[in-house]
């Protein structure tokens, strides 16, 4: 741990002593320390939106990898001597955290712990970089402010000045005629001594001086498409995102849209990386499918239907049912300090948005807490592989996993923690059995951060779950299927249809009224009328069929009440795979 902390330290230290920090570096997920600075405590991310705007010079930063490299052979030295543990005085670390801006009280709370240091690093990069986005940008050009703006020529036009005329006339490119033409007109041979490249970096930032500043509207715009595109979830949102960008491309430069130059960069920039991103997920996503498809042939329903999401570490997750596949419903949450005020963030598909110092769309659990979700449109089920996939933020705190068919009787599936994500259930199930909730409990183990943060739940294993009310399909106590019920089946078809092939198993279920046999026969009977029903209305020969009668055996609420009783009489239509 104190090996982690040093590392973690000294990649702080070097971050606050840096004079030009890398905007194009995120330090939202740590990685192999290993590896360097940039794996003890950042990885690669999507830049920010101005970074096309500021160009900065580079300087040595050979103290600072001396620094990283002191500490790391540190502990590398202590670990070829086989010592026991690793002797790092705590002052020591704290004075030198403090000599670099860190207060002392902050430190000796943190100092114990790499997952609160790496927060404390993030919030200094992001007021080195807010500080460093109000200052007046560095710029790569061998001319001075002075020497561009000074009107003490022969001709009394300014250097600044003649570049406007001629970028106004020839366009923004540099070229020797018009770095000649920009010397006459100020009657100078500065801008004639520079070679095309500096001459650009020139006439790029007297441009950018002087061009229309973006609205309130467009800035507002820009960081949105900031944050979309620093985290796409699915092929599908990089998709949408590509397609708006290119929309937006296309009505600007066709003047349907008036853009301030800068906002036009930004689309352009943006469109770039979203480029870079939707290619590199598509490639992942078809592997991820071919791999779920070689493992589960009767489960792959189709490319309309399956999505590919981004998870844990940057992992392609493959979902056969897609958007169908998460969690619907949150049954119980328990918080030990009653902040449940964001559980439903966990419903739904992966929404997460992470900046430097928060992030938005997930539930943090707390060291104890519960959650229980509820599938209502679809069920969890065994299929060969992961079953169950925990959109989470960072690395998985260890939690404890449970399973239920009917929210009361529940099987304990174990622990999970680490970087796994993903779970398979098979050793605890049996064959098709569906699951219908879930239950995590944070185990209260040591660790940096307070409880698991869940973004989504998804069933990688899942059936489709339709439900009818009886009342609608059926006169009280018959089974033959009323002309609203015919209607109601026929908005079904698409639904099921949707997914090319399956197994469709139509379940009849009553409440307590009347006896056993007479529910469990009046439930089998329904199940046939609306299974011949739907073959009607399915001719595929991809479907099979199966109905079944459970009567007044699973019920899904208390028959305590005649609201309670009318949903337990019910049709449940279930599609899984073959």
């Amino acid at each position: 741990m104190k090996k982690i902390v040093l590392l973690l330290a000294i990649g702080f230290i070097m971050y606050s002593c840096g004079n030009s920090p890398d905007k194009s570096k995120d330090l939202n997920n740590p990685s192999d320390l290993n590896s360097g600075l940039n794996s003890a405590i950042n990885q690669e991310s999507v830049p920010s939106i101005n970074d096309a705007d500021n160009i900065s010079n580079k300087k040595s930063s050979s103290e600072l990898n001396d620094l990283f490299n002191m500490g790391k052979n540190m502990v590398e030295g202590s670990t070829s001597n086989g010592d026991v543990d690793f002797q790092l005085d705590p002052e020591m670390l704290i004075d030198m955290l403090v000599a670099n801006g860190v207060s002392r009280e902050s430190m000796e709370k943190l100092i114990n712990n790499p997952d609160s240091l790496k927060v404390l690093a993030q919030q200094a990069m992001k007021e080195r970089l807010e500080a460093r986005d109000n200052e007046e940008p560095i710029l790569k050009r061998k001319l001075t402010k002075e020497q561009l703006a000074s009107k003490k020529t022969p001709t009394g036009v300014s250097l600044e000045e003649a570049i406007l005329i001629v970028q106004a006339e020839s366009g923004p490119e540099a070229t020797m005629a018009k770095l000649k033409t920009i010397d006459s007109l100020a009657g100078t041979n500065m801008m004639s001594q520079l070679d095309l490249t500096e001459a650009g970096y020139v006439m790029g930032d007297v441009e950018r001086k002087h061009e229309v500043k973006p609205s309130d509207e467009e800035e507002q715009k820009m960081k949105e498409l900031q944050d979309k595109s620093r985290q796409m979830h699915s092929e599908k949102e990089s998709r949408e995102l590509l397609a708006e960008l290119e929309a937006t491309e296309q009505a600007i430069a066709s003047g349907t849209l008036k853009a301030s130059p800068k906002y036009q960069r930004a689309i352009a920039y943006r469109k770039k990386t979203v480029t870079h991103f939707h290619k590199d997920i598509v490639r992942k996503s078809e592997a991820a499918k071919r791999k779920f498809k070689a493992l589960n042939p009767d489960l792959f329903y189709g490319d309309d239907v399956g999505v590919s999401y981004v998870g844990n570490l940057n992992k392609t997750v493959y979902l056969p049912l897609g958007p169908l596949s998460f969690a619907d419903e949150v049954v119980h949450v328990n918080h030990p300090q009653l902040l449940t005020q964001e559980v439903n963030n966990v419903l739904g598909e992966p929404d997460v948005i992470e900046s430097f110092d928060d992030a938005t769309g997930i539930y943090s659990l707390g060291l104890g807490g519960t959650l229980t979700i509820r599938f209502t449109d679809n069920a969890l089920v065994d299929v060969n592989g992961p079953d169950l996939y925990l959109f989470e933020i960072g690395q998985l705190e260890p939690t404890e996993l449970e399973i239920s068919k009917d929210g009361k009787s529940w099987i304990k599936i174990g622990k999970i923690d680490g970087g796994v994500a993903e779970v398979d259930i098979a050793p605890y199930v049996k064959p098709n059995d569906l699951f219908y909730y879930v239950r995590f409990k944070d185990l209260k183990e040591k660790s940096g951060i307070p409880g698991a943060d869940v973004d989504a739940i998804a069933a990688i294993g899942s059936a489709m779950r339709l439900n009818l009310d009886s009342q609608v399909l059926f006169d009280t106590g018959k089974s033959e299927l009323k002309p609203a019920g015919i209607n109601a089946l026929k908005e079904l078809v698409n639904s099921i249809t949707i997914l090319k092939k399956g197994k469709v198993i139509v379940e009849g279920h009553t409440d307590d009224v009347g006896s056993d046999a007479t529910n469990k026969a009046l439930s089998l009977a329904r199940a046939k009328s609306v299974s011949k029903a739907l073959r009607q209305l399915i001719p595929s020969t991809e479907f099979k069929w199966q109905e079944k009668g459970y009567g007044e055996s699973k019920p899904i609420v208390e028959n305590d009440s005649d609201e309670n009783r009318s949903k337990n009489r019910r049709v449940e239509i279930l599609v899984v795979p073959n």
